[in-house]
């Protein structure tokens, strides 16, 4: 092979080691000072097949889940799990992804330190406040999350809340980042076959707001505006995905709507 041959292949080389390396970190979307992956709070219970420990960033991302021991799920790679709101009256997005961070919101307000832990977050416009409320589940290891978003203006508002995560199930599957994905009305997973079968489920705990979840052929954080925008074709669906859920509506001035969501190792 002489050398104008060699240089096609070593630029596929090349295009597919940049490939890999993308698939496991990524640069975000939106660089913030707001955006934190860091563990401010971490929480640990039970042993053998209910281990479950997970961490809580200071904004209110759950940066960290494994279950049973040793088997991480979220903390692979860019770590990408939190919350979004569009709000469809002016069409703007606001959204802290751990990785990545809209950067138009107010400091984070934390309550206590234990379980159950309180963060409440105001959006730079005063417009949306989300309260989430952080505890586990023990017996059956999960980590149960409530959200209240409050509208704060005088006026009625349409809008969506959109909990995500990229799921890496099982260290990431080994470290190849794939792993299959499904969804239903009220939850959606992604899990390994074989003698890895423990995966994560995002639940929503049934509530009268409309809803439904979402799985996305892609690890990128969803729009909070069109969140269903990158379906698979088809479902199960194997590759380096993750979930997602969707809350929506119209809130009066004042009003506020709560919401519950779990993750659930199975």
């Amino acid at each position: 092979m002489n050398a104008k041959q060699l240089l096609p292949f070593v630029v596929v080389l090349l295009l597919a080691a940049t490939a890999v390396s993308q698939q496991k970190t990524r640069v975000p979307d939106t660089i913030s000072p707001d955006a934190t992956t860091t563990c401010k709070f971490t929480f640990t219970s039970g042993s053998g097949p209910n281990y479950l420990k997970f961490c809580l960033t200071v904004n209110g991302n759950v940066a960290q889940l494994m279950s049973p021991n040793g088997e991480e799920h979220i903390r692979e790679g860019t770590v990408l799990e939190g919350y979004g709101i569009c709000d469809f009256t002016s069409l703007t997005r606001y959204y802290d992804w751990s990785a990545e961070d809209s950067g138009n919101w107010q400091p984070p307000a934390v309550i206590g330190a234990k379980l159950p832990l309180t963060i409440k977050r105001t959006t730079s416009d005063g417009i949306w406040t989300l309260t989430q409320v952080f505890n586990h589940n023990t017996a059956d290891p999960a980590v149960t999350m409530t959200m209240t978003l409050k509208n704060n203006t005088a006026a009625s508002r349409d809008f969506a809340l959109v909990r995500y995560a990229d799921i890496d199930a099982n260290n990431a599957n080994g470290g190849n980042f794939n792993n299959w994905f499904d969804f239903d009305h009220e939850s959606a997973w992604g899990y390994n076959n074989g003698f890895n079968l423990f995966g994560v489920m995002l639940y929503s705990v049934p509530t009268g707001s409309p809803h439904f979840a979402f799985i996305q052929n892609t690890a990128d954080a969803p729009d909070p505006c069109s969140p269903v925008a990158n379906l698979p074709p088809s479902n199960p669906w194997f590759g380096d995905g993750s979930v997602g859920h969707d809350w929506n509506g119209t809130l009066g001035d004042g009003k506020s709507v709560t919401v519950g969501a779990e993750y659930r190792r199975f």
